[in-house]
């Protein structure tokens, strides 16, 4: 596969549902990852943020990402709490890519 034709791992996103853990979804992200034609690996010791959704830290062909748990996707809650059924857009789980950025890791804007 050609470099040029894989998702950008920061555009994977694993719809893991409201009750998984961090370590599945980890798991699913990298699955997805490995599955787009990407490399990773996880880093072992990375510090991670529970309170921020932190799940790992990952490092796909020489860049870092921090693997989030946190509401990001749409869905349609379907409630029924009124006696009366009702639906309604919502956020749901999804494990998801934050780029790493260390100043060796990116190209710097040419404009400041």
């Amino acid at each position: 596969m050609a470099i040029d034709d894989r998702a950008d791992p920061a555009q994977i996103i694993a719809r893991v549902g409201n009750f998984a853990d961090r370590e599945r979804a980890l798991e699913v992200w990298m699955y997805l990852a490995t599955k787009a034609g990407w490399t990773v690996s996880v880093t072992p010791g990375a510090a991670l943020d529970a309170d921020a959704g932190d799940c790992g830290v990952v490092e796909v062909e020489g860049l870092r990402y921090r693997i989030r748990l946190t509401p990001r996707v749409r869905t349609t809650l379907v409630d029924d709490a009124g006696g009366r059924m009702s639906q309604r857009p919502a956020f749901a789980h999804a494990a998801w890519a934050d780029p790493v950025l260390e100043p060796d890791s990116f190209v710097p804007y040419p404009g400041g």
